[in-house]
């Protein structure tokens, strides 16, 4: 957790190609610090990498600064490989770049105390984090009654919480699901050590999330999976292998003891025989399908070893833990819509939908429950309707920038388009770099003939971000 993210060094020199766009990136150091460019025809973007994501056991993830905005790059080097390739999410994009936001979602579990500017997408104070790396208070809470009175008892050991506490302190970093939901007015980098994750968001996993393919950050969802954690009362969770103040020399070793400590008396002499690796067995790593080409140990401790399965859903989600029984029904809406949409898949959206509808009035004042309304409705084709749920959640936020985006596409579908640059260029004034309004802005100019504006529009923003040359249409 020391090396969750630093700042950016020296990196590996090189020029990959994006296969699927056609493009090239190179990857030089300057005096400045390390650059990445992508070049296409005269289309040319390059910007300064400010932060690594990751220890660099298995790879790096890099997110270049423009201002007060954090992006992420479209590369990672895999170390393991000693190779350059895409970053995780965009193997197949035809149009990569440095434009994809890094919200607080993303960098909560691999930084120390963000401090992002409020009712932004990607905007932080200077500097963006308390820290890089994750630091003691991520697991045991506030330090300051700590180094007023250090001793034993004034700081939270998580070995000593309920188990539901204990658990979510692991959870908040290695347990996803297919989708997080946080509660009413709450965002999920509010948990604090000693809470319980669903009195702050509630996680929701699917069949194949937890038994099927291996995600990163789902070790949780493969524990919980494992005989031995199923017999063991709560007593194995993951603090019982993995401490986190310290690497093991040798691993295999290392492990093998923590495995003797429940089975050495069950075991054949065979294998409580000197130098046997368990985990090779019996937790092989497996490729992870969210991990960008790389491999993960799979934590559900099969007795053999097991053939890996297929990636399908049923479209059923389920709680990880049940929040509070007032936002079960409204949670579980939220989550099948968002997975849903996610995976392109009906059923869930529609199941979510009809949900939402009758719990609109019980949450007419919450601006997840419009939105997400709203946005389904304009897959319906329902903009007037869409609008009307758009322009409340922007009431209840009026400087988020994403919510004038939002009002203004529903007003566009009803043919106001007057109205609707009205709020793309709000949207644009709250959020400069909101690379959706501008297009979209930049769009209505073109189609009322205003190239003029268009252009400056275009100009502004591609001046801002430091690039040059051609842009998208």
């Amino acid at each position: 957790m020391g090396r969750s993210m630093s700042v950016a060094g020296p990196e590996q020199a090189g020029v990959f190609e994006l296969v699927a766009s056609h493009a090239h990136v190179t990857i030089s150091n300057t005096p400045s610090g390390p650059r990445q460019t992508i070049e296409k025809e005269s289309y040319r973007e390059s910007l300064g990498i400010a932060y690594e994501i990751g220890s660099g056991t298995h790879a790096f993830g890099y997110i270049v600064q423009v201002g007060d905005h954090l992006f992420q790059s479209p590369l990672s080097y895999y170390t393991a490989r000693r190779i350059w390739d895409v970053a995780p999410g965009y193997e197949d994009s035809a149009a990569p770049d440095f434009t994809r936001p890094v919200t607080v979602e993303c960098l909560f579990c691999h930084s120390d105390r963000l401090r992002p500017v409020a009712d932004t997408l990607n905007r932080y104070q200077t500097p963006p984090f308390a820290g890089t790396a994750i630091q003691c208070d991520r697991c045991h809470g506030p330090a300051e009654a700590h180094l007023a009175r250090p001793v034993p008892g004034s700081i939270i050991n998580p070995a000593k919480l309920p188990q539901r506490q204990r658990d979510s302190i692991c959870e908040q970093c290695h347990l996803t699901g297919a989708v997080r939901i946080p509660n009413p007015g709450k965002a999920i980098t509010d948990f604090r050590p000693g809470e319980a994750i669903e009195d702050v968001y509630t996680v929701y996993v699917a069949a194949h999330d937890s038994d099927k393919a291996i995600k990163v950050v789902s070790h949780a969802e493969q524990l919980a999976l494992s005989l031995c954690a199923r017999k063991s009362n709560g007593e194995l969770w993951c603090g019982t292998c993995h401490n986190p103040h310290e690497t093991p020399a040798r691993p295999a070793e290392y492990y093998r003891q923590k495995c003797l400590s429940c089975h050495a008396a069950t075991l054949e002499p065979s294998h409580r025989a000197s130098g046997r690796d368990c985990i090779g067995c019996h937790m092989p790593r497996r490729p992870a399908k969210d991990g960008g080409h790389t491999a993960f140990t799979d934590h559900r401790i099969t007795r053999q070893p097991e053939a890996e399965a297929g990636t399908d859903w049923n479209d059923e989600l389920t709680a990880w833990r049940e929040p509070e029984a007032q936002l079960r029904q409204r949670n579980l809406a939220l989550a099948l819509v968002t997975a849903g949409l996610q995976r392109h898949s009906a059923k869930p959206v529609i199941r979510g939908f009809q949900m939402l509808v009758k719990l609109e009035s019980t949450f007419h004042d919450d601006d997840a429950v419009l939105t997400a309304l709203g946005t389904i409705l304009m897959t319906a084709k329902q903009p007037a309707e869409a609008e009307r749920r758009f322009a409340r959640a922007l009431a209840l936020r009026p400087s988020y920038a994403p919510y004038e985006v939002n009002v203004a596409n529903a007003l566009m579908s009803e043919g106001k388009d007057t109205e609707a640059t009205r709020h793309l260029a709000r949207a644009v004034e709250l959020d400069p770099l909101l690379e959706q309004a501008v297009q979209l802005l930049r769009r209505q100019y073109l189609s009322h003939g205003e190239a003029s504006r268009a252009a400056e529009l275009l100009s502004r923003y591609r001046a801002a971000l430091g690039f040059s040359g051609k842009f998208g249409n």
